[in-house]
């Protein structure tokens, strides 16, 4: 899958666990567009899907019905991309936004200034791909100063960053990330932390990326942590566990969480962020549309 570059300044951080990339074949998808009925709007990356440019996968990502399409790291031809995406009727559901899965970055207030000069460049792309969620990341944990201190630096960070999102209309979502098998040492981890912080910023366009792969190896209690913490999350990931394939692959009961977001009332994306047990996409993507039951 296509990793996530955070710039933090001329290096880049990668963001989330490097699988192995699968090829796409090309093949024609389903003539009923089944992505399109269902009653979650579901993304998935681009890169999953046959072409040789962006355009093309876009189109062949449309071609099964899909909302959205994520792309963590975009490049090439942006005006191309927004093009064809808007005469697909699909948006960008997600990018990088501000900070990095490092030392230092939101948890060190010296790197404040240069976050902030981050993210304005991440808002401006955004807008000009039509994306409206962009990802923040905490940082690892420091050992020189109380967590608390920490908590409070990244508090100070958002709400810098929020009137920057608010004046592209743009959300940034803080994504907590295990640290048990993935991100040893990452500062924001659990769901009641994010929310924390999320509740002392205190902006609407300053929301929590629930990743359920993630968040299942840190807490568990998935469907109670997605139901107590609706209003505050603007961007879901979907992967199951063990092993980060896709959903039914692992222990994750997708037809019960999927039931409960929407049962929260949640109208924003929902993501596929996973591997490939048969390193092929459409099974994955069958795979999805068997946790909808059919009425």
């Amino acid at each position: 899958m296509i990793r996530r570059s955070f710039l933090s300044t001329c290096a880049a951080a990668t963001v989330g666990a490097a699988f192995v990339k699968s090829v796409p074949v090309l093949a024609a998808a389903p003539a009923d567009k089944p992505f399109s009925k269902l009653p979650l709007k579901m993304s998935a990356p681009l890169d999953w899907f046959p072409g040789d440019t962006p355009m093309a996968r876009i189109e062949q990502a449309a071609s099964w019905g899909l909302p959205a399409y994520e792309w963590l790291g975009p490049e090439g031809d942006f005006d191309g991309m927004r093009k064809t995406a808007d005469s697909c009727g699909t948006v960008l559901s997600c990018i990088v936004g501000a900070g990095a899965i490092a030392p230092g970055g939101m948890v060190n207030t010296d790197d404040h200034d240069k976050i902030v000069a981050q993210f304005k460049e991440r808002a401006a792309l955004a807008k000009r791909l039509n994306c409206k969620r962009l990802v923040g990341l905490s940082g690892n944990e420091r050992q020189d100063i109380p967590r608390a201190e920490q908590t409070k630096n990244v508090i100070t960070c958002l709400k810098r960053l929020a009137p920057i999102a608010e004046e592209n209309d743009v959300t940034i979502v803080l994504e907590a990330l295990n640290s048990l098998v993935d991100h040893k040492g990452y500062f924001v981890c659990r769901t009641d932390h994010a929310m924390e912080i999320l509740d002392a910023v205190d902006s609407k366009h300053v929301k929590m990326l629930f990743d359920i792969y993630h968040q299942q190896i840190t807490e568990g209690n998935v469907i109670r942590n997605i139901r107590s913490g609706i209003k505050r999350i603007g961007h879901f990931h979907v992967a199951d566990n063990p092993g980060r394939k896709e959903p039914g692959s692992g222990e994750l009961n997708y037809t019960n969480i999927f039931k409960a977001i929407l049962d929260t009332g949640y109208d924003g994306l929902v993501a596929l962020e996973c591997g490939h047990t048969n390193k092929n996409y459409e099974d994955t993507l069958k795979a999805t549309l068997a946790c909808f039951p059919k009425a």
